[in-house]
């Protein structure tokens, strides 16, 4: 196992990416942390850097059990609380408070924390099977997500035109045949999967939308470019059940997307 490496520099990122917005976000967090420390009685620890869009500190409940305080800056921080909520514990971390007003949620703490390495297709089918719950109202699609980050890399230039062109037309093929949605934890891979005592691995950071299983199994595939993905496309179909060509071309269209 290794320990999670996370590096400073969120607020820069979100004043960056936000502007003036950011910037009255950033303002505004440490009163944010009073409140809500008073609210649920919580003794703040030190923040966790690494995360772009969000500040996460080590807290202390009342009863002295350790937690997450996490505060998103992004607007999607209701689509996370949703999908802690219906997935109550199963494969991602238990939502132990939130105020959807000021995106932010207590979390338990996952311990020991590690991410995985070499993680088993059927450990990771385990947490997939958890996960892909009936979704809730009001996600977006994952059609709207996939067709905006294929627009983001293009407009980036993380993808030429003849990339994103054809990542576009096989994204609209897979929708036009896809199978009965399901809540999908939209960006599963290493990074977002932790060793749990109590799971074996949970998933973390979400980025909630309804659609077809074999996009979270292609996510895990492409293993942000990581080497290995024949084999992770063999271990996932054999141990999940999914449709092989499915996960297949969802993982070249995240390579895509990024």
């Amino acid at each position: 196992m290794k320990r999670e490496v996370v590096e400073p520099g969120f607020r820069a990122f979100v004043a960056r990416t936000f502007g003036d917005e950011g910037r009255e976000w950033i303002a505004r967090l440490p009163s944010m942390e009073t409140e809500l420390a008073e609210r649920w009685r919580l003794a703040l620890g030190p923040e966790l850097p690494g995360g772009l869009l969000s500040c996460v500190r080590v807290v202390t409940r009342e009863d002295g059990s350790p937690a997450i305080l996490k505060i998103g800056a992004r607007r999607r921080t209701h689509d996370e609380i949703g999908a802690l909520r219906a997935w109550d514990g199963g494969g991602a971390p238990l939502l132990l408070a939130a105020d959807v007003d000021l995106k932010a949620m207590l979390l338990e703490r996952i311990e020991p924390g590690d991410h995985p390495v070499g993680a088993s297709g059927e450990t990771v089918g385990a947490v997939l099977r958890e996960l892909h719950v009936p979704p809730h109202a009001g996600l977006p699609t994952l059609w709207e997500i996939v067709r905006k980050r294929i627009e983001n890399a293009l407009h980036d230039e993380r993808a030429s035109e003849q990339k994103a062109r054809w990542a576009l037309a096989k994204a609209d093929q897979l929708e036009r045949d896809a199978p009965a949605p399901v809540l999908l934890h939209g960006d599963f891979d290493d990074r977002n999967l932790l060793v749990c005592s109590r799971r074996g691995l949970c998933a973390i950071d979400p980025l909630p939308c309804a659609g077809d299983p074999a996009y979270d199994a292609g996510y895990w595939v492409h293993g942000n470019r990581q080497p290995g993905r024949r084999a992770r496309l063999d271990a996932i179909v054999a141990a999940g059940g999914f449709d092989r060509a499915r996960v297949r071309d969802w993982a070249a269209i995240i390579g895509v997307h990024g």
